[in-house]
């Protein structure tokens, strides 16, 4: 499988002039060898069907429910923003770790799985070495080691500290007055392509989130990163597979709830579809810090230029109750205002 490394690629009929070998060279010190010689391999790309995904609000709870219990992989026409999803979600995963360490002193190993007689998987393949090798240089990071395997097409990365032990609690804690605080870690917009919920509901195409703001997640990880460090986090949870919504209900499975209100999110980024929201992975972090710290969190925030979502508080019976607007409470006064003027003569 190595092989497929050093291989020169003709896809869509177009040769390709850099092997995947050359391309990890810019982030590794040494690429793996192969025992075979170089071949040629043919193959071309799987456009996703156009069009966002579009469901239905009302059967939030259901499609929860569906992915805390679903997994997922990288779907060939995702595989570059997906890849990059992949890098993202290790990186922030580290955060919660044992261990002395900053973004900076973070190296990366890569496991990429593929089927070579499938037709789109090597094309798929080449697209994410692509990916990954530019996201990880301009996280200013490096890739030191990969391997390849046999099966449907996938990737996932880890850090040194993917398995070392937990340096903050994942699940909640009964705290009522402690905040509930979302962050994402780039600027892309919500879509639902390749999402977990779109995988369980066996729905394909739409568009996935980009995830290209790398300079935005390092802001994000130096400045949460210290938060963790320094024990002002009660609890954290990586925003990845399954979006916002299935990071808040991991975190409730200690028998801690959440009253959330993802209003400010929505209105932040435009976006009157709470599911997208929900469940669109755009990494990131769900954090719950004491309502004593929130002023010295807002101020960090600030200086490091940092976008929070202030969700809400804890609830005491292990249930997640969710609020949800896409305008503001004053542009509902407005709107009544003007619809009143406009009924008068």
């Amino acid at each position: 499988m190595i092989n497929a490394l050093h291989s020169k690629y003709i896809i869509d009929g177009v040769p390709r002039e850099v092997t995947p070998a050359g391309i990890l060279a810019s982030v590794m010190d040494k690429v793996p060898e192969s025992p075979l010689p170089p071949q040629t391999i043919l193959d071309e790309t799987f456009d996703p069907a156009p069009g966002r995904i579009n469901l239905d609000p009302s059967r939030l709870e259901e499609y929860l429910h569906a992915v805390l219990k679903a997994s997922g992989s990288v779907s060939v026409p995702f595989a570059a923003p997906s890849t990059r999803n992949r890098v993202a979600a290790a990186l922030i995963d580290s955060m919660w770790r044992s261990g002395n360490f900053a973004l900076d002193d973070l190296h990366l190993t890569a496991k990429w799985c593929f089927d070579e007689t499938r037709v789109g998987d090597m094309a798929a393949f080449y697209a994410s070495v692509e990916a990954a090798a530019d996201y990880i240089d301009t996280l200013r990071l490096s890739l030191r080691r990969v391997s390849c395997e046999n099966g449907p097409f996938d990737v996932h990365f880890a850090t040194p500290f993917s398995g070392a032990p937990l340096l903050v609690d994942d699940v909640l804690h009964p705290d009522p007055q402690s905040w509930i605080v979302y962050l994402p870690f780039d600027t892309s917009d919500y879509h639902l392509g390749n999402s977990l919920l779109s995988q369980a509901l066996g729905l394909s195409g739409g568009l996935a989130p980009q995830v290209v703001d790398a300079d935005y997640l390092m802001d994000c990880f130096e400045v949460v990163r210290e938060f963790a460090q320094d024990g002002v986090l009660l609890s954290a949870a990586t925003v990845s597979g399954g979006g916002l919504y299935a990071a808040l209900g991991r975190m409730a499975a200690g028998g801690t709830g959440v009253c959330a209100d993802i209003s400010g999110v929505m209105r932040a980024c435009g976006e009157k579809d709470p599911v997208r929201v929900l469940f669109g992975e755009v990494p990131g972090a769900v954090i719950q810090i004491r309502d004593l710290d929130f002023d010295y969190i807002d101020a960090e925030f600030l200086l490091q230029d940092v976008a929070y979502f202030p969700l809400g508080h804890p609830s005491s019976d292990g249930k997640l109750y969710l609020a949800y607007s896409a305008v503001s409470g004053i542009q509902t006064i407005l709107d009544s205002l003007m619809q009143n003027a406009e009924g008068e003569d």
